[in-house]
């Protein structure tokens, strides 16, 4: 089964990290990454840019509009994810329970929905 981790972030708790934590929990990543990796569970990974620099779409009748910022105003924002593979929502929580950013931050472990197209 996947499951994807969300890495919920207060922009707030980042900025009061020091120049070298945050250089820490980065090698840290790294790190988690190469082991779980090694593994087989890892699949993809990424930090995820400000929400200033995001845009939102929406199909309207006109076609579709684009908006500056995310889809919600919110204290956190999604600053990573990890799509992991694991054999039940209990293993993906063990997995997820080793992400560094745990130190500062909320994870939030989703499974994937499978979905399949007609036909296949």
């Amino acid at each position: 089964m996947r499951f994807v981790c969300f890495i919920h972030t207060d922009p707030r708790d980042i900025a009061a990290i020091s120049e070298a934590d945050h250089r820490r929990i980065v090698n840290e990543h790294f790190a988690f990454d190469k082991a779980i990796t090694a593994s087989g569970h890892h699949l993809v990974s990424e930090a995820l840019d400000e929400p200033e620099f995001a845009v939102t779409i929406r199909r309207s009748t006109g076609g579709v509009t684009v908006h500056d910022g995310p889809f919600a105003e919110t204290r956190e924002h999604i600053g990573g994810f990890y799509l992991l593979e694991a054999a039940d929502l209990d293993e993906a929580v063990r997995i997820a329970s080793g992400i560094p950013s745990l130190q500062h931050s909320v994870v939030e472990v989703r499974p994937v929905r499978l979905l399949v197209a007609d036909g296949n």
